[in-house]
């Protein structure tokens, strides 16, 4: 019991090994990698060529540099110890919203000051090896533009002298002029001089100049300018460019933040200058009015004769002049109303007007400054741009705040005048006794004092106005100036170069792999490891196929060490493996060839093994049982009407009459097949079948019987019952690997009796260790002419083999 169980495991592992075998279909990767080793001298030449190749595309490549540079932003915290918190009790300090200067740095307003202010709408370009670089303050000469630019060209200009040089513009003629003179294009004219770099060794150098619209040049370098805060909880901010020159990209940063500064300088001060401006309009009427109040009351004070009125109306006075400030807020509140009622889209608010309403004057200082970051995100955004739309509502809304406050404040106000009414009323009402003079001299008196004191109001706001444009401080402190970095920050050399090795590395082995997958479509049989890869049938051997000039189907001799010669020795030497070493001493091996399909050379390799067998003194008989062709009496010549198949038939008895003795060699017997009967299956079937094959194991060492395929007629398996041995000859491309499978079954079904392959028609090519049989490119490594007995003769060294090919390419015979 416990063998029977042993039995049934091993057969059930065999069974898995052989699934897995057959599994393994696709790419042979051992292969693969053999063919890469075999073909290292293409991954050496692939590798150079590449690495070249990746060499001179850096060259070709323009550098690019990064500047960078780091800005303090100006803040509540930051302002500290400054002087405009000196006076903050003024209400001069004002400070920055940190989020919202990215954008003002960023805006292609302040990049074009840069622009024009460093004259970048105009880059000088040299050659240098293979590349173009750019030159910037290198250049020996300067191109001006005499005319607004508003489409960009190129200009090439050669110097040729100290005074001459020749240009062309864009792709078209060349021309030459002088240095100094103007030069006309279709773009517009320009000035072309020489500059301080300019020497004899620029002479016939060509200098390539872009000139674009300073606009456009400023939207391109605020688009590559990089901004960000160093930290979330920092006021610093740094900033970076990337460009074709280290120093530009330098000039650049510190050119923007001089231009930043300046803006913010500038937009400070534009509340300053509305405001300097709406004071100098009050002062100028109050000055006249005052005049006018002076006159009256020098007139009415000298034609007076009773002085006791200046002292005996002090209560009255003062009521008199707490109703006079009231009307003074009401008339100031009220013409800051009408200012802001009637102010148009983008306009500031004046914001030291002096109304003595803190809350209203921060409402008003809010609203300057949302105007302001309006004006500048305006300037570089569309009215589509939802941070436009909610700055638009935002202002709309702080308006109507304003004006409501306003309404209110002066509500308030008016109710403080009418009070001051009746206590200045009151106050009057005392004074009716004295004379009318008297009277007007007060209230002349009165008008004095109230412009006097809205003069002096305006006079002082306007000094406090002027010292906040004089104290106005940038909004940005340089922490980190920007440095020219010469490094480049493109890829390097090394790294280019490293990358065109690896690729030139990867294009072999994806053409290999290319190749192997291709060859992998096809499932035909092509050499014995393709065989081992999907059955375990025994493999007697492979045959090379037969050199081009070689005539005939006999190609073995007796004296021959050529490379077919040695294969049927090897051949001949295995089947002594395989053939019943335990049969009865004089009897004969019987041995059967057939094929899956016809043109396979199972005749070709029978009557040259028979050959191969009579050259050691063997006595081989060779029966051609392929009934319906008789190819193989073709083969030796072979062709009378008396044959196997009259011996068959039963109209030859004596078996001596259909043997041709000695026909090719001494030793070398054959029955032909003679006239092709029309019931070749039922001869097949017949006693005398048998009596044959017995009566010829007694007079030969070797009977060999050359029948139909086996796979197409019911000949050939006839046929195999009176066999000791089956070579089942299987040709170069002709078979599906699947039908191995089958073959397999039928061999171990007992279907086919001593079941062997024999590989014929290989592809030889003469690889670096030894002669192997390969088919296409890269088909079969390093299995020379041993099969696994040790009787190998084939290398580069060692044995006894002798090619006597001629030296080309091998065809297939």
């Amino acid at each position: 019991m416990q063998q029977i169980i042993q039995e049934d495991l091993a057969a059930k592992n065999a069974a898995i090994e052989k699934k897995k075998k057959r599994a393994r279909t696709g790419i042979k990767w051992d292969r693969l990698f053999m063919a890469c080793a075999y073909n290292w001298y293409w991954f050496i030449l692939s590798m150079i060529v590449c690495a070249s190749i990746a060499y001179l595309y850096a060259k070709t490549q323009p550098q690019y540099f990064i500047a960078r540079s780091s800005i303090l932003i100006r803040s509540k915290d930051s302002a500290q110890g400054t002087p405009s918190m000196t006076f903050s009790d003024l209400g001069l300090n004002t400070v920055n919203y940190i989020p919202n200067e990215p954008y003002k740095l960023r805006s292609s307003r302040v990049m074009e000051i840069v622009v024009n202010s460093l004259g970048l709408n105009v880059q000088y370009y040299g050659h240098m090896f293979l590349r173009d670089v750019n030159i910037y303050k290198n250049t020996p000469v300067q191109v001006t533009p005499l005319k607004e630019v508003t489409r960009g060209f190129s200009m090439t200009i050669v110097p040729k002298s100290n005074d001459e040089f020749e240009f062309k513009v864009n792709d078209g003629d060349w021309k030459k002029a002088h240095f100094g003179n103007k030069v006309s294009t279709e773009f517009g004219p320009v000035a072309i001089t020489k500059t301080k770099k300019f020497g004899e060794n620029f002479i016939d150098y060509t200098v390539i100049v872009n000139i674009t619209n300073p606009s456009s040049m400023a939207r391109s370098l605020a688009s590559s300018l990089m901004v960000e805060n160093a930290d979330q909880h920092s006021d610093v901010l740094n900033l970076a460019i990337r460009g074709q020159n280290a120093e530009m990209c330098a000039d650049i940063l510190n050119a923007l933040v001089v231009a930043y500064n300046q803006e913010g300088i500038n937009d400070m001060n534009q509340v300053a200058r509305n405001t300097e401006a709406f004071i100098a309009e009050r002062v100028a009427d109050l000055s006249k009015d005052l005049s006018g109040v002076d006159n009256e009351v020098a007139v009415l004070t000298a034609g007076s004769v009773n002085s006791r009125m200046w002292g005996s109306e002090g209560v009255a006075m003062a009521q008199i002049n707490n109703n006079e400030d009231v009307t003074l807020e009401i008339n100031l509140a009220s013409q800051i109303r009408r200012f802001i009622a009637n102010m148009g889209n983008g306009e500031l608010i004046p914001a030291n007007t002096g109304m003595n309403n803190a809350g209203i004057m921060n409402q008003i200082q809010q609203y300057n400054e949302a105007m302001q970051e309006y004006q500048k995100i305006a300037a570089t955004s569309s009215s589509e741009n939802p941070v436009m739309k909610e700055l638009i509502n935002s202002l709309s809304t702080q308006k109507k705040t304003i004006l409501a406050s306003l309404d209110n404040y002066m509500g308030s106000l008016r109710t403080r005048q009418g009070q001051a009414q009746r206590l200045q009323n009151h106050a009057q009402s005392s004074m009716t006794a004295n004379p009318s003079h008297e009277k007007a001299i007060t209230e002349v008196t009165r008008q004095q004092k109230i412009k006097e004191q809205l003069y002096l109001y305006l006079l002082n706001k306007r000094e406090e106005n002027a010292l906040q444009m004089v104290i106005t401080e940038p909004n940005a402190k340089v922490m980190e100036p920007a440095i020219p970095n010469p490094a480049p920050v493109t890829a390097p050399l090394t790294r280019i170069v490293l990358t065109g090795m690896i690729i030139g590395l990867l294009i072999p082995a994806f053409i290999l792999y290319g190749v192997f997958w291709y060859f992998s479509l096809d499932k035909t049989i092509h050499t014995r490891r393709e065989i081992e890869e999907v059955c375990d049938i025994p493999i007697l051997g492979e045959l090379p196929a037969k050199k081009s000039n070689v005539t005939g189907e006999i190609v073995v001799n007796e004296t021959s060490n050529d490379r077919m010669n040695e294969a049927f020795r090897i051949v001949r030497s295995n089947l002594d493996f395989v053939t019943d070493q335990n049969k009865p001493e004089g009897e004969a091996t019987v041995i059967q060839f057939t094929s899956t399909m016809s043109g396979e050379g199972k005749s070709f390799v029978a009557v040259n093994l028979a050959l191969s067998y009579c050259f050691v003194n063997k006595k081989v008989i060779v029966v051609d049982l392929d009934l319906r062709k008789g190819k193989f009496s073709e083969y030796v010549g072979v062709q009378d009407g008396i044959g196997a198949s009259a011996y068959l038939s039963g109209k030859v008895t004596d078996i001596d009459k259909v043997i041709h003795h000695d026909a090719l060699h001494e030793g070398f017997d054959i029955i032909s097949v003679g006239a092709i009967p029309p019931n070749p299956t039922a001869l097949l079937l017949s006693e005398n079948m048998n009596k044959m094959v017995e009566e010829l194991k007694k007079r030969y060492d070797f009977v060999i019987l050359d029948t139909v395929p086996f796979n197409l007629i019911a000949d050939a398996a006839v046929v195999n019952r009176h066999v000791d041995l089956t070579i089942y000859v299987v040709r170069d491309g002709r078979v599906e690997q699947t039908f191995m499978y089958e073959l397999e079954r039928l061999s171990e079904e007992g279907k086919i009796k001593n079941l062997t392959i024999l590989v014929n028609d290989i592809k030889v090519s003469k690889t670096r260790y030894n002669y192997s049989y390969a088919y296409g490119y890269g088909k079969g490594y390093g299995y020379g002419y041993g099969y696994g007995y040790g009787y190998g003769y084939g290398g580069d060294s060692g044995g006894y083999y002798v090619d006597d090919t001629p030296k080309e390419k091998p065809t297939k015979g």
